[in-house]
């Protein structure tokens, strides 16, 4: 399991043995890769401000990902204990997604997703749940029309609901205690006044957590105006304690440069893009940024302790963060 920002919860038994003085020098990883984050689409029928498509010059390819795809990465990473499918795209839009997350919980892999709340209808829903998908979080980064509309271009506050909803109704009739279903939302200035309100619809919609996390401007640094800063953070930290039955996750500060250097990423999980290129994390969700290796040419062991991911393993150790990294 990992918690809102993906860091492990139960960190591998050999972790406390792992000389990550030598790793500094070498860059060389010894431990199995637990988790890893699959882009099965690259297409979105949304265009948030955080997002690169919604960048009128953002020229990637846009594809789903096949089951036959999903088998061979797993494949590639045999030790791998959760997965979490996640990229630029929306992944309910993949026609294949249900036998995805069936081929991948079939070998025992836990399952978790993510999703905008657009294209869950009834009848998807029960497949959803019946599909052994243990985590779902629905993004949701305004509590009224105007504001929702605004920073989740393509969608609205009312479709959201409906379909959260659905599933909710879903996983009621046929008595399932999965997935966990949550709600993500991304902080700004032009939202963080809302989080009563988004509590309160959270508790509406009857789902089990809400997460309150940071905004990601690697994709798109015009939006750097609108992080919080000091002034909303103090706002935040402000509030009376929740009172409610809900999990709630804050995650909204920013990382230390001590936490950044020791990033969980390089050393339990990995990032696939629908193409298959391993990049160190899902910032780098394009590997024409940085690539460290294919699946579909290369095994993974080959990546994972490949001279590109020793390389990046280095400079990340050392402190010489790399801009994205900077920026996360």
């Amino acid at each position: 399991m990992v918690n809102a920002d993906g860091n492990p919860e139960n960190q591998p038994e050999n972790l406390a043995s792992f000389d990550w003085e030598e790793a500094l020098r070498t860059g060389h990883n010894p431990l199995p890769v637990r988790a890893i984050q699959v882009e099965t689409s690259s297409i979105c029928n949304f265009r948030c401000g955080s997002c690169p498509l919604s960048l009128g010059d953002y020229d990637r390819p846009e594809k789903h990902m096949s089951t036959e795809t999903l088998l061979k990465i797993l494949d590639a990473f045999p030790t791998v204990e959760k997965m979490e499918l996640q990229g630029i795209g929306e992944v309910f839009l993949n026609p294949c997604i249900l036998d995805i997350i069936r081929a991948a919980t079939d070998r025992g892999v836990q399952v978790h997703t993510f999703s905008n709340a657009s294209k869950i209808e009834r009848g998807m829903a029960y497949d959803i749940v019946r599909s052994g998908l243990g985590l779902i979080n629905f993004s949701m980064d305004g509590a009224d029309e105007p504001t929702f509309r605004k920073l989740r271009k393509g969608g609205t506050l009312k479709r959201y609901k409906r379909c959260v909803t659905n599933l909710i109704e879903a996983r009621a009739a046929l008595d399932s205690k999965t997935p966990t279903i949550g709600v993500m939302t991304v902080l700004s200035k032009l939202n963080y006044r809302q989080i009563p309100k988004m509590l309160a619809i959270a508790e509406e919609l009857g789902v089990d957590t809400i997460i309150f996390t940071k905004i990601n401007a690697a994709a798109n640094p015009e939006i750097r105006e609108i992080l919080l800063g000091k002034e909303e953070r103090e706002w935040i930290r402000s509030l009376p304690p929740y009172p409610g039955k809900l999990e709630v996750v804050w995650a909204y500060d920013a990382w230390t440069k001590k936490e950044r250097m020791e990033c969980y990423w390089p050393r339990h999980m990995t990032y696939v893009t629908v193409e298959g290129d391993v990049t160190p994390c899902c910032n780098y969700f394009d590997s024409r940024d940085l690539k460290l290796g294919n699946v579909f040419e290369q095994s993974g062991e080959e990546v994972w302790n490949g001279e590109a991911y020793r390389a990046f393993r280095r400079r990340l150790l050392s402190g010489d963060l790399p801009d994205k990294c900077r920026t996360c």
